[in-house]
């Protein structure tokens, strides 16, 4: 049953009974009752605006003027001593604790918006200090990485680097969390689009949505400004820098896998042909191989190189921890075994003792099928440069800058890497009728969607089964 309130005012012709539910048509707030009974003076006042305006307060003026005081001539009412000074209306409110809040306002009506929005918050549980967004996003970002120093170190430093370089130096970075808007965004998208790739620029977009979750988290705005419409259409997509064409066909694997030097040529074959990333194919060992599989060979991933900085150590899968390896089994067929065999038969697989997960990690012992002259694992970086990228210019498939000139020596190849014999491998799988679910477990992908919108792309004669269907489809029909 709603509660009856009788308030008393000295005038009779408004000692009326109300709920706090409603007063002649009007909702009337716990807020709202506290007001009345605090401002009992004013009460007629009070109770004109019940339920439908609130009330700021003129500093400039007084509300209980004296016997004999003179008004001023701007307003025609009596000054204070602040007459004049800052802004003129003051905003206040009780916050849930029943403390009171101010703020001040140059005019009635943003202050009246303001009084009203503070206390509907506390009426309806959505309640946010206007003071609480004071932090500025970069020391808040610097709170955000400190939540993600337990988890793995490689990613952590990823973080790290994404934060301190186009988060904390940059305008959104120096403002208040409780400034910042979708304008602000919108500019800072622009200007890092000047430095970052897409697909880059996604990764760092997401830290700075992240970071505005804590401040939605911590109460210290309402909502996350990455969230709005205008943010969201213009931030990079997932897509965005995907090609419906594969930057690489079979037969520029073959030129490819022709002019590497012999000890990696096989590298192509574990690429086109078991769809592994280029840290698994470095991290691969023979005794990752089940030659008596009861469904026939296969290749168990679950490891690969990585790069702690400049330095190299063993992981586990990408996407991997403790709980979810993330490893899986691939089917091996003859076309790759028997490169696969040669190959270790010329070079025959060594052990490598390199850390556990970054530097400081345990040491561990594997078997390497690829390795480098110096019987070490090899660094991506090196091989990158030195190896893949002169076979790519051997083939023909870029072209290689002026020598004499400083910095980069080959054009721009990043979509003709090693990545690419994954992305060739999935658009033949495709192809070949195997189903996505079944395609995005051998790729390691938690979302089968993310490997039809990242890695199948149109195959050459594709177009001649679309006939066979069709065709197919008609002639059951008949």
């Amino acid at each position: 049953m709603t509660q009856r309130t009788r308030l008393t005012f000295p005038f009779p012709w408004i000692n009326i009974p109300f709920t706090q539910a409603a007063m002649n048509g009007h909702t009337i707030s716990p807020s709202m009752t506290a007001l009345i009974r605090e401002n009992s003076t004013n009460n007629i006042r009070a109770a004109r605006q019940l339920g439908v305006k609130s009330m700021p307060y003129d500093r400039w003026h007084k509300s209980r003027p004296k016997a004999g005081e003179s008004a001023c001539r701007e307003h025609g009412k009596v000054p204070t001593v602040d007459h004049g000074i800052g802004k003129r209306w003051q905003a206040r409110w009780r916050n849930r604790e029943g403390i009171q809040q101010t703020e001040l306002f140059r005019t009635e009506a943003e202050a009246r918006r303001h009084e009203t929005k503070m206390r509907s918050g506390v009426d309806d549980g959505s309640y946010i200090n206007p003071r609480a967004g004071e932090v500025r996003v970069g020391e808040l970002a610097l709170t955000w990485l400190k939540g993600h120093e337990h988890k793995n170190p490689r990613t952590y430093r990823r973080h790290r680097e994404r934060v301190h370089l186009h988060i904390i130096p940059t305008a959104v970075g120096k403002m208040r969390v409780k400034d910042v808007n979708a304008s602000s965004l919108l500019d800072w998208l622009h200007d890092r689009r000047r430095l970052l790739e897409s697909s880059t620029l996604r990764l760092v977009f997401d830290n700075l949505r992240a970071v505005f979750d804590l401040a939605v988290d911590d109460s210290l705005i309402p909502k996350n400004p990455c969230l709005a419409k205008s943010v969201q259409d213009a931030k990079p997509k997932r897509g965005d820098g995907g090609r419906a064409e594969l930057t690489l066909t079979w037969e520029d694997t073959e030129k490819i896998r022709a002019e590497l030097p012999d000890r990696y040529k096989a590298l192509v074959d574990c690429g086109r042909g078991l769809g592994l990333r280029q840290g698994e194919i470095f991290g691969l060992s023979p005794d990752d191989i089940d030659w008596t599989h009861p469904d026939g060979p296969m290749v168990h991933v679950q490891r690969q190189v990585v790069h702690d900085g400049s330095f190299l150590a063993y992981a586990l899968p990408k996407g991997g921890d403790d709980e979810d390896p993330k490893d899986r089994w691939v089917e091996l067929t003859d076309d790759v075994a028997i490169p696969l065999r040669e190959h270790m038969e010329k070079y025959p697989p060594v052990e490598v003792t390199r850390p556990w997960g970054s530097k400081g990690g345990d040491p561990v012992t594997v078997q390497l099928i690829f390795y480098t002259r110096e019987k070490t694992a090899i660094q991506s970086n090196w091989f990158n440069s030195y190896r893949w990228k002169p076979a790519l210019a051997a083939a023909g498939l870029i072209k290689p800058l002026d020598p004499n000139a400083k910095g980069r020596r080959w054009e721009k190849s990043r979509d003709k890497m090693m990545h690419a014999l994954r992305h060739l491998y999935a658009s033949m799988m495709i192809n070949g009728g195997v189903d996505v679910y079944t395609l995005a477990d051998r790729l390691g992908h938690a979302d089968p969607a993310f490997t039809l919108r990242k890695y199948v792309h149109r195959i050459v004669g594709a177009g001649s089964k679309i006939r066979i269907a069709v065709r197919s489809a008609y002639t059951r029909a008949a």
